[in-house]
């Protein structure tokens, strides 16, 4: 009897996750027809909604930009380089595309955060995307000889866009503190600019 117990849990078990399988495929389809049945009544059938297809592609390019300040005189604005050519096999196996996406999660964090903190900077500068942001930039960019502090620019492009609304710059950091030859690990919080 254990052997028919252990058997039907093993096919319960089978088609239980069978089922979901199916139900999570069919929730990311272009069209909405099945949605209705997923979500019918008390038992929904908890699927995700990735929607494989896309249904809102990107229309604009993420830019990291940052400039030192040296005796209180900003420098000029240098663009960081994120992605590069993609390599023949990219199709199956794009490890390069960490960096983007580092940055396109960044940027969306530090967007959302500016959103909802309006004018307050605070929110801002303690979210995870502007604290990678600030590290990046104090730690792994040349900075500008004698430059004690630097800040980061984020900005949208659209390539389809009339040719005044091309460039959107949409975020602009407190000032960074660098490392100096008095002070080898600077804070990593800014301060006002």
């Amino acid at each position: 009897m254990n052997v028919n117990t252990e058997r039907a849990k093993t096919v319960a078990v089978t088609a239980s996750l069978a089922a979901w399988l199916v139900a999570t495929a069919a929730a990311q389809l272009p069209d909405t027809r099945f949605d209705n049945l997923l979500w019918c009544g008390k038992r929904r059938i908890p699927t995700p909604n990735w929607r494989f297809f896309g249904p809102n592609p990107g229309v604009k390019d993420s830019h990291l930009l940052y400039r030192d300040i040296t005796d209180d005189k900003p420098g000029e604005w240098k663009e960081i380089p994120v992605t590069r050519d993609r390599p023949w096999y990219a199709l199956a196996w794009n490890a390069r595309n960490r960096s983007p996406k580092a940055l396109f999660d960044a940027v969306q964090g530090i967007r959302a955060r500016a959103a909802a903190a309006g004018s307050e900077m605070g929110p801002v500068v303690w979210s995870p995307g502007y604290r990678l942001l600030s590290r990046y930039i104090q730690h792994h960019l040349p900075h500008d000889e004698g430059a004690s502090h630097s800040q980061f620019l984020l900005m949208h492009s659209y390539l389809s866009a009339p040719e005044d609304r091309q460039i959107e710059p949409f975020f602009v950091s407190m000032k960074i503190p660098l490392a100096t030859d008095d002070m080898s690990n600077p804070e990593t919080f800014p301060i006002a600019a």
